[in-house]
């Protein structure tokens, strides 16, 4: 499903696809400069696993930026097999083993956010990842919101609207994760595209966070 493109039309063609396949979704989503989708997870293409963030970034030779509690094993393991940069945000206690993450190529970069990390932890490492990159494919999940249920992290819908505002201009192409509830995907997606259209908004401040969380964030970044 398309959310929202730079280009009026491209909803409209996608629904005339009908049934279409995550092939034909990443195809539509390079008709226009920018796009949010939601693909329902990868769709499996014969003998083989068709994942659209991978697809995206091979063809516009951009850099993949993951923002997400769970790990990306699928992602990682076409890294390693095509060689393009690669950022992964994720849970700590969520991801693979140390010695499965150093068999990185020196075009990935991990980063395992420690529990109780919120905006202020997830703002400066994902800045510093999107960087001035461009184009650039997101993966970006809704489980590290402070209201999904049984996660461990304290995102607000502000850290979603700074994406969209820190976006904004460039060419890129973000793949939505599964939420766990309509009013939560509802509320996120609403501030990421606000964003990304400069519209003006007011937040609450973010909440603070456990220095010690904050700690182990700032060593690794540095």
């Amino acid at each position: 499903m398309l959310l929202a493109s730079g280009r009026d039309w491209a909803s409209q063609a996608l629904r005339e696809l009908g049934a279409a396949t995550v092939r034909s979704l990443a195809a539509t989503a390079l008709e226009s400069r920018w796009a949010v989708f939601y693909n329902g997870g990868n769709l499996a293409v014969g003998r083989h696993g068709f994942n659209a963030v991978v697809h995206l970034a091979m063809e516009l030779k951009a850099a993949v930026v993951s923002i997400d509690r769970h790990f990306p094993r699928g992602t990682w393991e076409l890294h390693l097999e095509r060689k393009f940069p690669l950022y992964v945000i994720y849970g700590g206690p969520e991801g693979p083993s140390r010695g499965y993450v150093r068999k990185r190529t020196d075009l990935a970069v991990a980063f395992p956010m420690p529990p109780g990390a919120g905006h202020h932890s997830f703002w400066l490492v994902a800045s510093r990842a999107l960087g001035n990159t461009e184009p650039v494919v997101l993966h970006l999940g809704f489980d590290i919101h402070r209201d999904d249920v049984g996660g461990y992290f304290f995102v607000d819908d502000y850290f979603y609207y700074r994406l969209g505002r820190l976006l904004s201009g460039r060419r890129f192409y973000i793949s939505l994760e599964c939420p766990t509830s309509p009013k939560l995907f509802k509320s996120a997606v609403a501030s990421l595209l606000d964003g990304v259209r400069n519209v003006e908004r007011k937040f609450e401040k973010p909440r603070g966070e456990p220095p010690e969380v904050w700690r182990e964030v700032l060593s690794l970044v540095k």
